[in-house]
């Protein structure tokens, strides 16, 4: 991932309003900005307020009125593992380039440039072959669009300084290997499983694959079944496609689609119907049956498929469907600086669900012999940890586990839905305690008290000792509006359909710069907060938190901050004496006495802690402290 510390110019963001850059001793100001009614929100909370009070019916629909568009939520956050990006300027010079790790050191991107179209022709995905008998997926754009992608400092730099330049864009999973072969751990695979998919991938083909590894033929095919059984996917072909799907980063979450192809490819809309309903697994005949024609017409269009895409067989027809969508998708992603995925940052792992198309995401973070904790995320994040708590866990022999519940981030939403907002996050986090084989976790839950109770309940033995921060009570007519989160709050609660609105138009805005802008913001007020809101690791802790949202992925978010808003969740009161509860008094969301109020009656019996020097983000602001009370829970739950 690139990171502000790495870059050789220095960035500032004065109170997250203005963006000071300096590049070879050119000073740049830029205001950074959100569309109008958020701007406008931050400029002036305590107008909004008073509207949001006076007629809040009002308000709703004006502000839904006023982004009758909001923006789609169908960026991809890409990894930059199995993605090349090059600027070459109008002499074919190479001016700036992004290599993936083990991509060969003398490739010969210079040529690559011949085989280009004209600028003036609209975007479409490439077949280039370069000297060394690589095919690369690719798409290209002049800098004037190109600009606007998703791209890395140095590339981006290059584009603005050379007005003829032009990017290119290539995708290949197997080349630098490094992205697939995070991919195939995340989904467990053996060593031999591992090494036998990714030599599937490359070649396309089981026996090609055998003759690639010197293995016979009986042995890849015995892999590849118990690979295909522990991703739980129906074939070879989907295995593929799941395992290059995931080394790319994180996809939007209707990534399936694939009418928009047709302009990007030269298959029909049908042909592109076919490719993806094949490399999801689905058999000839089950295509014929979707598509509502005869088995005869699936086998007919895909003797036209294979050779126009330039490919032999249903797997490596998977591959290259996944990294041509993966390049349509990095075009059309929303200029989100410093927007890639880092599996290095993130450890992700999947866990395929018993419907073969869903997966449950995960991070363990290690050790695999500390004690296993459960770091829950609130109903605003994803599942990344703050840096500094997973350090301050690791020193102290623990290991720290996150897991996106359901509609959050990477983990599908399966069943859930306003009725049952919680049984599939049990049922998830089940499975993956029963995969790692952990008999009993502890837990620090991040706001998430209602899913932390439920969990408990549910799971009884299996969860530890427990510490919950800042556990957000319902929100009442009476109780604590102040600033931005205050306009937020009051909007949520009297007009519930604003809540969709708020991930659906911020989050896909979303840059670091922007991030820092809306933590300033959201701190107002909060010493504490601000105080953190000028770390640079802390911005990065939430923009990677957050960022997940931008793909669309979110539906647990809005179900469960409805349910809070409206005090939807009925919770029986539930005794435990190896539990917390931390609240800053200045958390500017909820008053300690709030707190207090509810969650008393829901765990009466456990100790309600108020700090004085806390605020609401009290994972990266207090780590040391959690890790020390998390301690002396487990020693009196041994006692």
């Amino acid at each position: 991932m690139f990171r502000p510390e790495n870059r050789s110019s220095h960035w500032r963001l004065n109170c997250g309003y203005r963006r000071l850059v300096t590049v070879t001793d050119r000073l740049i100001v830029r205001r950074v900005t959100f569309k109008p009614v958020l701007q406008r929100l931050l400029d002036n909370p305590d107008r909004f307020l008073d509207e949001v009070r006076s007629d809040s019916e009002g308000f709703a629909d004006s502000t839904l009125r006023e982004e009758a568009e909001p923006i789609s939520p169908s960026g991809a956050i890409p990894s930059l593992a199995s993605i090349a990006l090059i600027v070459f300027n109008s002499d074919s010079t190479v001016i700036a380039l992004s290599r993936p790790e083990g991509w060969p050191s003398d490739f010969a991107f210079e040529e690559l440039f011949n085989q280009l179209p004209s600028p003036k022709e609209p975007s479409r995905i490439l077949f280039l072959r370069a000297r060394e008998g690589i095919g690369l997926r690719a798409v290209s754009a002049g800098t004037g669009e190109a600009v606007n992608w998703n791209l890395p400092y140095t590339i981006r730099q290059a584009l603005t300084a050379n007005v003829d330049s032009r990017l290119l864009v290539c995708a290949n999973a197997v080349v630098g290997k490094k992205g697939l072969t995070e991919s195939v751990k995340a989904f467990g695979l053996t060593g031999l499983q591992q090494r036998v998919v990714m030599a599937v991938a490359k070649t396309g083909s089981a026996r090609a694959a055998a003759d690639e590894l010197d293995f016979s033929y009986i042995t890849v095919r015995e892999s590849l079944s118990g690979a295909a059984k522990l991703m739980r996917a129906p074939n070879l072909p989907a295995v593929i496609r799941r395992v290059v799907e995931h080394s790319f980063g994180v996809l939007p979450s209707f990534f399936g689609t694939a009418d928009e192809m047709v302009d990007w490819l030269p298959l029909s809309e049908r042909q592109c119907q076919i490719c993806e309903l094949v490399t999801e697994g689905l058999s000839r005949s089950a295509t014929a049956i979707a598509l509502r024609i005869s088995p005869a017409v699936v086998k007919k269009e895909l003797e036209f498929i294979l050779p126009a895409l330039e490919v032999g067989s249903a797997p490596a027809l998977a591959r290259v469907w996944v990294e041509a969508k993966v390049l349509r998708y990095f075009a059309r992603t929303t200029d989100g600086r410093l927007g890639f995925y880092d599996p290095s940052v993130e450890p992700t792992r999947f866990l395929p669900r018993e419907d073969d198309r869903q997966v449950i995401a995960w991070s363990d973070y290690g050790p695999a012999s500390g004690k296993p904790v459960l770091i829950v995320h609130s109903n605003w994040t994803c599942r990344s940890v703050p840096q500094k708590m997973v350090m301050q866990l690791q020193a102290a022999g623990w290991r720290p586990i996150a897991i996106d519940r359901p509609g959050f981030g990477s983990t599908h939403p399966g069943s859930l839905s306003q009725i049952d907002p919680f049984s599939q996050a049990i049922a998830d986090t089940q499975s993956v305690l029963d995969r790692l084989r952990i008999g009993k976790i502890a837990v620090i839950a991040r706001r998430a008290g209602h899913f932390t109770t439920v969990l408990k309940q549910t799971l009884g033995e299996r969860i530890g000792p427990i510490i919950l921060t800042s556990p957000s009570p319902p929100t009442a007519d009476t109780g604590r509006r102040k600033g931005v989160v205050g306009v937020i709050k009051e909007a949520f609660f009297r007009s519930p359909q604003l809540i969709e609105f708020y991930f659906r138009v911020v989050t896909p805005q979303l840059s670091l710069e922007r991030m820092e802008k809306l933590s300033h913001a959201i701190a107002e007020g909060s010493p504490p907060d601000q105080k953190l809101c000028d770390d640079p690791q802390f911005i990065r802790d939430r923009f990677r938190a957050i960022r997940p949202f931008s793909t669309g992925n979110f539906k647990g978010a809005v179900i469960e901050e409805m349910q809070v808003s409206r005090d939807l969740f009925n919770l029986t009161p539930l005794l435990a004496y190896n539990t917390m509860i931390l609240h800053g008094l200045h958390d500017n969301h909820y008053s300690f006495e709030e707190v207090v109020r509810y969650w008393s009656k829901i765990w009466p019996g456990t100790e309600i802690r108020s700090l004085e020097d806390g605020g609401q983000f009290l994972t990266s602001s207090h780590p040391a402290l959690l890790v020390d009370l998390l301690d002396e829970l487990a020693n009196r739950s041994e006692k």
